[in-house]
């Protein structure tokens, strides 16, 4: 699977990195007739600049049409957790080239940008990804479905369902963390729990299913 806009796109919706890897590539193509600027980095956080321990090359350049540049992604010398797998964010910014010189503000108001996540996996984990999506556990409480994360790897939902409630990804959590957990709120008892998650392709999981626990939990 690829993100695509404007004419530009990326090769692939997310980026796995795994320890062993000295570099990760990703091609920028562009199949419109505008020539663009582009801006590339990783950042430690979705919503700020907070400097990651890796690099891409080039860090910016111009991208002609009907072209395409591969980026380079190197880690930089910088301890992370060895027991479970580390996120961050890959951004492109793709500003269309102008023949005259204009301001940094206009020019940003033109562009547009792709941020997808970039997944550090550290060696020997004690199961593979695909082993994983089915392994998250529910349980009922004061608050509503609590669904727990007790792999080494972020689960990305693609969907979930209650009994024949779908839930909206785009408002609840679509992300739960290594070794964490998420509730989601539930007006009335729910007996099944549905979902799918994203696998390292883009694509989808196996359908995952489990009873919910007839015993409710403290809240947490």
């Amino acid at each position: 699977m690829e993100a695509t806009r404007g004419g530009v796109s990326l090769s692939q919706t997310r980026v796995i990195f795994s320890a062993t890897d000295k570099a990760q590539t990703i091609a920028v193509k562009n199949t419109g007739a505008k020539n663009y600027l582009i801006q590339s980095r990783v950042q430690s956080e979705l919503n700020n600049d907070r400097v990651a321990p890796f690099v891409v090359t080039p860090p910016l350049f111009k991208l002609g049409p009907e072209s395409n540049q591969l980026l380079r992604i190197l880690k930089q010398d910088h301890p992370l957790p060895s027991d479970r797998e580390s996120l961050f964010y890959l951004s492109v910014s793709a500003i269309p080239a102008q023949s005259e010189p204009i301001t940094n503000e206009a020019r940003l108001s033109m562009g547009f940008q792709f941020v997808i996540k970039l997944f550090y996996r550290p060696e020997g984990l004690k199961i593979t990804p695909d082993n994983a999506y089915c392994r998250m556990r529910v349980a009922p409480t004061s608050k509503g479905v609590r669904i727990e994360n007790p792999t080494p790897y972020f689960l990305s939902l693609a969907d979930l369902k209650f009994d024949h409630t779908v839930i909206d990804l785009d408002v609840q959590p679509s992300m739960i963390a290594p070794m964490n957990s998420e509730v989601y709120p539930v007006s009335k008892p729910v007996r099944q729990v549905y979902w799918q998650a994203i696998n390292d392709f883009g694509g989808l999981s196996g359908q995952c299913q489990q009873a919910m626990p007839a015993k409710q939990e403290q809240s947490k």
